[in-house]
């Protein structure tokens, strides 16, 4: 009781009173003061600030790829689940497997994003993951992976495109090559944004992962 006692007196010697009105305080934001931004970020954040969604206006990318990624930050993209919000789909299946198709399945979990994403780790000797987290991580130190960042984002979009031309222009699904042949003419387009020094790395990755896309089979469609 006599070292609670010794707590109980620390504790009260380190409060300053003085004359003034006490008012209340709101701890969540740097000011004290209550605002219905620091709240929703506390509901929806749990206090803690996102980051991977300010990281990405700084990568060097087109900006409709940039708001593309900020969409898909927020779960906002029209995949066939959030389709069905707004009206009913006949079809919830993923174009490339069998599995229902959320944004996680489309970019992570199908047998396609994973390939894609341990391809990248092989190729430039990383552990991408297979989540928004995991990937967006390489994004906060841009000046550092900012190649590695740009293939990764080329994989986002060249990812959703491919998927919309084999929902809207009844495109078959053939091979992996046409997945990867689509990113490397991404980046390709995309290299003049960067360097000399870093075109040149850029075109080293290109060069391994079209090696890789010469040595994928295709299906037969008919």
């Amino acid at each position: 009781m006599l070292n609670l006692w010794d707590e109980v007196c620390k504790l009260a010697s380190t409060i300053n009173f003085s004359n003034e009105e006490d008012f209340l305080v709101w701890q969540f934001s740097s000011k004290g003061i209550y605002s219905v931004q620091s709240l929703y970020k506390i509901v929806n954040f749990r206090g803690i600030k996102p980051v991977l969604v300010p990281s990405i206006w700084k990568i060097k990318i087109p900006p409709r790829v940039q708001y593309f990624l900020w969409l898909l930050s927020k779960n906002k993209l029209l995949t066939r689940d959030n389709l069905s919000k707004r009206r009913k789909v006949k079809d919830p299946t993923c174009l490339f497997c069998a599995e229902k198709e959320t944004i996680s399945h489309l970019f992570f979990y199908c047998v396609v994003a994973q390939y894609l994403w341990k391809l990248l780790s092989k190729i430039f000797d990383v552990q991408l993951g297979n989540s928004l987290d995991s990937i967006g991580k390489f994004w906060l130190s841009n000046k550092r992976n900012g190649i590695l960042n740009l293939f990764t984002l080329a994989g986002f979009w060249s990812l959703w495109k491919l998927r919309n031309d084999l929902c809207f222009q009844r495109n078959q699904w053939r091979c992996m090559a046409i997945l990867l042949y689509k990113l490397v003419s991404l980046v390709q387009n995309w290299e003049i944004l960067y360097s000399e020094e870093q075109r040149q790395v850029i075109q080293c990755k290109v060069v391994m992962i079209k090696e890789v896309a010469s040595q994928e089979l295709w299906l037969p469609w008919k």
